[in-house]
């Protein structure tokens, strides 16, 4: 009688000691059901009245319906958009935290730099949003009406012409760069915070031309400048007769946009966040910002996204090795 109440003792004080782990254990599931009981922080890398910012301000009210919580932007500005990208990874998995993300300046900025950050293992990819409308833009009183034209007067007057570059890393600065290193034209490079940053100097008159991710082809359709080259592999629809990268110079491109976070975010937090991510690119606003920008809208799951981002750093990889720009070992 006595070993089988001891048995029954060590039972119960077994159980009493395995009960609190498996409440702990429950915890993580419960958040992720119960998420987001608070504001959700959205960095975004670049500085206010970019592509970056114009593109998630336009999307946030929407978000915030779908997910019952405001979305807080904070642009973190630096480093080619590393500060933010560094934020991101160290936050705490809970989808508190999460940041845009330019695929190719975050891609450019690790494969360049001695960054703190792995885009490949640091990360969660939630969703994607969108293409960057990317090209090169001068002023509308600018002499050289066609692609063409630009390219021989660089070349006969080098480092006479100034062109400004949103980040040094950005993908529409490598593609401009490439260019200028292919064709054999040599350009005074200024570089700025953002997009914002570079249109004010281009319609001020302290650069010549401007390759820009999205917002200076507004300028175009308003009369105040002209595109000269669509840094992409489709025609843009709104320009259908501006030749494009791929017809030009046979590569391709893609510059994507979407959102991420820590790695490690519970699924169930990161269905949410797409979903309400996937609302957003259905709003008014932000179809009324693709317009404007003549971008295209492409929203993509977390799984679509995760693969868009490998793919892309291969392609990134391969235009900065062709450039000589890749970090050393």
């Amino acid at each position: 009688m006595r070993k089988t109440s001891g048995i029954r003792k060590a039972g119960w004080i077994g159980l009493l000691i395995g009960l609190p782990l498996f409440l702990l254990m429950q915890v993580p599931a419960l958040a992720a059901q119960e998420y987001p009981t608070r504001p959700i922080k959205l960095i975004i890398p670049f500085s206010p009245g970019g592509v970056s910012d114009l593109i998630w301000r336009s999307m946030t009210d929407a978000m915030s319906k779908v997910l019952g919580q405001p979305i807080i932007l904070e642009n973190k500005v630096g480093g080619g958009g590393s500060i933010a990208y560094t934020l991101v990874a160290a936050a705490k998995p809970d989808g508190y935290t999460v940041g845009q993300v330019p695929l190719g300046s975050f891609i450019n900025n690790y494969l360049m730099y001695d960054v703190s950050y792995n885009p490949l293992k640091d990360f969660t990819f939630i969703s994607g949003v969108s293409r960057y409308a990317e090209s090169i833009v001068v002023r509308a009183d600018a002499p050289w009406k066609t692609w063409d034209d630009f390219v021989i007067y660089c070349k006969a007057h080098p480092e006479e012409v100034r062109v400004g570059f949103s980040g040094a890393a950005s993908s529409n600065a490598i593609a401009a760069k490439w260019i200028e290193k292919k064709t054999g034209m040599k350009w005074k490079k200024v570089t700025f915070p953002g997009d914002a940053e570079g249109i004010t100097a281009l319609l001020g008159g302290h650069i010549e031309a401007f390759p820009g991710a999205g917002p200076q082809n507004l300028l175009v359709k308003d009369g105040r400048a002209r595109m000269l080259l669509a840094l992409t592999t489709d025609p843009i629809p709104d320009f259908p007769r501006v030749p494009t990268f791929k017809q030009v110079y046979g590569k391709n491109t893609m510059n994507g946009n979407g959102l991420m976070g820590p790695a490690k975010i519970p699924e169930p937090i990161v269905a949410k966040l797409s979903k309400a991510v996937q609302e957003g690119t259905q709003s008014q606003s932000f179809l009324k910002m693709m317009e404007q920008m003549s971008m295209m809208p492409a929203w993509r799951d977390s799984k679509d996204f995760t693969q868009i981002v490998q793919t892309q750093f291969i392609n990134f990889q391969e235009f900065l090795k062709d450039l000589d720009m890749l970090k050393k070992k």
